[in-house]
C-alpha cells in the first residue's frame, strides 16, 4: 500500500487527478484511479484537487497516540505552521499541539541553520548549475524523470533531516516525529539512505483532525513557546526563494539565481535545462508559493495570500531573535540516486493506429486533443492505453458519439412520435413518427414554439411540485386524434420531452365496442320487456279461462248432485 490511495467508493471516474496529475503517474483500472509507487513524486496535486475526498494518505497517527501514552515523543514542527489557522498569534497553534500530548516541541528551522553552511560549499561548486531544494517532490522529480541531472542536484539532507538527526543526538530513547504540509516527506523519511532518523510524518490536516476529535480549537488556545527555536535562515526555506535569500543571495555574484514553483513550471524548466550557458543557481519547489501550499494544509481556510502574510508576519516576530542552545554537530551530506522508469515509452506506429481507430480516432481531424481524458493530446491517451495505463472509455468525446448514436438510433427507429422542447417551448428534437403523427417537416417546425405551431398545449399538464411527469391520454383536436401522452420536464437540462401514442384506432375500437354493448344490453332490454308483456298476457287468459272452468264444473257438480237425489 502506497503513500497517498484511492477510495473505490468515493473515486467517481471523473479523470480530474489524471488530469492535475503533472506527470501522469495515475493509471485507471476496473474504472478506478490508481496511484503507480515507482511513479509517484509525492506533489500532492491529486490530493488538492479531488471532487470527491476519494483520496487516502497513509497515516501514522494512530501509532503516534499509542506512543504518547507509552514513548518519550519530540515533535519537530515545520515553519509553516502559523498557516494553518487564522490566530490571534502563531504560537496558539503550540499550545494546541501540548494539550494532545506533545511535551517536546522544537522547530524544524534549526535542521535548516544546520545546512546553510553547506549550501553556500555547493554553490562554489564546479558544478555548472546547482538544483538547491530541501522539497522532496523535486527530488523524486529528478531522480526519477531526469537522472541525468541527479549529479546537478545539491547533496544535503532537507531541514526534516537534520533536525531529525540532532534530535536523534539530543534524545536517542525518544520517537521523533515531524509535522508539516508535505505528503512528499512522508516518502522521504522511507528512503534508505535517512530512514530511521523520522519516526513519523504527520499532515497538519492529520493534526486538524485529530484536534478536533479531541475538542481542541487553535484558535483559543494558549500561547505556548518552543522548547527550542531555530533562526530566520532555517524559517525562511519553506518559502519561494527562502533558501536561496538565507544562503547565497549575498555571495560574489559568480552563479545566476533562478526561483522556479509549481512542479507544471519545474518540469518545462528542466526540460531546457540543457540550454543554460552560464552557472546558474537553481531553486525549485514543488508546491507554488512555497510549502505554505503544500498538500498536506488543505484544511485551511486561509487563501494562499493569507498564508503568506501569516507566515511573514511570524518571520518578522523572530528576526532579531537567535537560538541560544548549543546544537550536537551532525552530517548533512547525503547522496542521490537515479531510479529512472520508462513512462510512456515509444508505441510501434501500427499498434497506436490501432488504438486511435478503437478510439474512433480515423485521421488527425478526430484527434480533438480535448484533455477531458487527462492526457494533453489522444496519442498520449493512445500511448497510456498500450501501457496499459488508461482504458479506451476515458474518452469523452467518444462516449458522447457512442451514446448520441444510440440516442439517435433510439430516437429514429422507435415508432413512438418524439418531441424534446427547450426551456422556452421551441422544437430541438422532433423525429420521424412525430412528423408523420402531426403531419408537418420538421424543418418547418425546428426552433418554433411547440404550442403555437402545432396548436396543442400538452405540458400545462405537467406539476412541477411533484416527479415532473405526466402518463395520461390527450387529444389533438386539429387532427383528431387521441394520444397516449408521456410528459417530463427534466431541471438539470431545462428541457421538455414529449412522447405521444397515437391511440385513435383503439380508442374508436373501444367506442364501438362500447356502442355495440350498449345497442345488445338495449336490444336484450326491449326482448325481456316483450317476454314480460307477454308472461302477462297469457297469464291473464289463463286467469280467465280458469275461471270460466270454475263455473262450468261447479254448475256441472250441481247438476250431477241433483239427479242423484231424485232416484
Amino acid at each position: 500500500m502506497g503513500i497517498i490511495n484511492f477510495s473505490k467508493e468515493k473515486c467517481r471516474n471523473c479523470y480530474k487527478c489524471i488530469r492535475n496529475c503533472p506527470i501522469k503517474a495515475i493509471k485507471l483500472k476496473d474504472k478506478h484511479a490508481q496511484i503507480i509507487e515507482t511513479m509517484c513524486i509525492g506533489c500532492g496535486n491529486c490530493i488538492k484537487i479531488c471532487p470527491h475526498n476519494a483520496k487516502e494518505i497513509q497515516s501514522d497517527v494512530s501509532v503516534v497516540k499509542q506512543w504518547l501514552k507509552n514513548e518519550k515523543v519530540v515533535l519537530s514542527l515545520e515553519g509553516v505552521f502559523p498557516s494553518t489557522y487564522y490566530m490571534d498569534h502563531p504560537r496558539q497553534y503550540i499550545g494546541a499541539l501540548r494539550e494532545l500530548g506533545f511535551s517536546i516541541i522544537e522547530e524544524t528551522s534549526i535542521g535548516g541553520d544546520t545546512v546553510a553552511n553547506s549550501y553556500i560549499k555547493d554553490y562554489y561548486s564546479d558544478n555548472q548549475f546547482v538544483i538547491a531544494s530541501s522539497c522532496a517532490a523535486i527530488k523524486n522529480l529528478i531522480e526519477i524523470y531526469y537522472p541525468q541531472f541527479v549529479s546537478s542536484l545539491s547533496k544535503q539532507v532537507s531541514p526534516m533531516i537534520a533536525h531529525g538527526k540532532i534530535l536523534k543526538e539530543k534524545y536517542p530513547d525518544a520517537k521523533i516525529v515531524y509535522a508539516g504540509a508535505c505528503l512528499a516527506k512522508k516518502m522521504e523519511v522511507l528512503e534508505e539512505e535517512v530512514s530511521g532518523i523520522i519516526d513519523a510524518v504527520l499532515t497538519f490536516d492529520e493534526i486538524d483532525v485529530w484536534m478536533k476529535e479531541r475538542n481542541i480549537d487553535a484558535t483559543k488556545a494558549d500561547v505556548e513557546a518552543f522548547d527550542a527555536i531555530g533562526t530566520n535562515i532555517g524559517r525562511l526555506y519553506s518559502q519561494i526563494g527562502g533558501l536561496s535569500k538565507s544562503c547565497v543571495e549575498d555571495l560574489d555574484g559568480s552563479r545566476k539565481i533562478l526561483q522556479i514553483d509549481g512542479v507544471a513550471d519545474c518540469i518545462l524548466f528542466m526540460d531546457e535545462i540543457q540550454n543554460l550557458d552560464k552557472k546558474y543557481w537553481i531553486e525549485m519547489n514543488a508546491c507554488e508559493e512555497g510549502c505554505i501550499n503544500g498538500p498536506g494544509n488543505i484544511h485551511s481556510q486561509l487563501s494562499k495570500y493569507e498564508k503568506v502574510e501569516m507566515l511573514q508576519t511570524y518571520i518578522d516576530m523572530n528576526k532579531n531573535k537567535l537560538s541560544v542552545e548549543k546544537i550536537p554537530e551532525i552530517d548533512t551530506k547525503r547522496s542521490f540516486h537515479k531510479r529512472p522508469v520508462h513512462h510512456l515509452g515509444k508505441v510501434p506506429e501500427e499498434e497506436l493506429e490501432k488504438i486511435l481507430r478503437q478510439m474512433s480516432k480515423f485521421n488527425k481531424r478526430d484527434e480533438l486533443n480535448c484533455g477531458t481524458c487527462g492526457y494533453d493530446t489522444c496519442r498520449d491517451k493512445a500511448r497510456a492505453v498500450y501501457w496499459n495505463m488508461a482504458e479506451i472509455e476515458m474518452c469523452l468525446p467518444l462516449i458522447s458519439s457512442q451514446n448520441e448514436a444510440i440516442s439517435n438510433i433510439i430516437v429514429t427507429t422507435t415508432p413512438n412520435a418524439i418531441a424534446i422542447l427547450d426551456k422556452t417551448y421551441r422544437i430541438i428534437e422532433f423525429n420521424g413518427a412525430a412528423e408523420k403523427l402531426f403531419k408537418v417537416k420538421k424543418e418547418d417546425v425546428f426552433h418554433y414554439n411547440f404550442m403555437e405551431v402545432l396548436d396543442y398545449d400538452p405540458f400545462r399538464k405537467l406539476n412541477y411540485e411533484k416527479n415532473c411527469l405526466y402518463t395520461g391520454k390527450g387529444i389533438y383536436e386539429r387532427e383528431n386524434l387521441v394520444f397516449m401522452e408521456i410528459l417530463t420536464y427534466i431541471p438539470k437540462e431545462e428541457l421538455y420531452m414529449g412522447i405521444f401514442i397515437d391511440i385513435t384506432k383503439q380508442e374508436q375500437r373501444e367506442q364501438d365496442f362500447l356502442k355495440m354493448q350498449e345497442e345488445t344490453l338495449s336490444m336484450a332490454q326491449r326482448v325481456i320487456d316483450k317476454q314480460m308483456r307477454v308472461a302477462h298476457e297469457i297469464a291473464g287468459l289463463l286467469g280467465e279461462t280458469t275461471a270460466e272452468t270454475k263455473v262450468t264444473l261447479t254448475k256441472l257438480q250441481k247438476i250431477v248432485g241433483n239427479r242423484e237425489d231424485e232416484f
